[in-house]
């Protein structure tokens, strides 16, 4: 390969990666307010999500469901805050991975309707009803040619991120010492 290939493709896999990054940013930004629209556009219509609240939803509609049902129960009231944001694109495939909090208020006594919520919401910080729940996800996203941006999200996993101050099994560290070192 020459060095002006090397350019090209180094410049088209960071146009590629702004992408991804920006098709991630949208859907955290309509996650804010459950704009349903916003957060099912861009999934493939095979999308597989395990959610924060330990379940799975197999589609855009079951994604779709869930969020009518946490409008009434569990409501997003601030932007979500995102920390070490990777985006790897290779070939067909590219995924994205960070970590997080979302700031939710608990609108109705069955709040969450799962038992990670209820389980972990104790362990993070809670001000004025706004519990600011800590997560690490993972998006898989996949070249996808009826896409207006070329990708759609085919898989997405969040889950429970330990607690700011938590030692680390077998290290010692903190993700606070970690986001500090950073």
């Amino acid at each position: 390969m020459s060095e002006a290939e090397t350019i090209d493709s180094a410049a088209d896999n960071a146009a590629e990666e702004a992408t991804v990054a920006r098709i991630h940013a949208d859907w955290w930004a309509a996650n804010e307010g459950l704009d349903a629209v916003g957060m099912t556009e861009a999934l493939a219509p095979d999308f597989l999500m395990w959610n924060l609240n330990g379940h799975p939803y197999y589609s855009r509609d079951e994604l779709s469901t869930l969020l009518e049902y946490y409008a009434e129960h569990l409501v997003p009231e601030a932007p979500t805050e995102l920390w070490d944001v990777r985006v790897v694109v290779s070939g067909e495939l590219a995924y994205v991975t960070a970590e997080g909090m979302l700031p939710f208020l608990v609108a109705t006594e069955e709040g969450g309707g799962a038992s990670v919520v209820a389980s972990m919401g104790p362990h993070y910080e809670e001000r004025d009803g706004l519990i600011r729940f800590l997560f690490r996800e993972t998006m898989v996203l996949r070249r996808d040619p009826d896409s207006p941006d070329g990708w759609s999200v085919c898989h997405f996993h969040c889950s429970p991120l330990a607690p700011r101050d938590e030692p680390r099994p077998g290290f010692g560290d903190t993700g606070a010492s970690r986001a500090a070192a950073a």
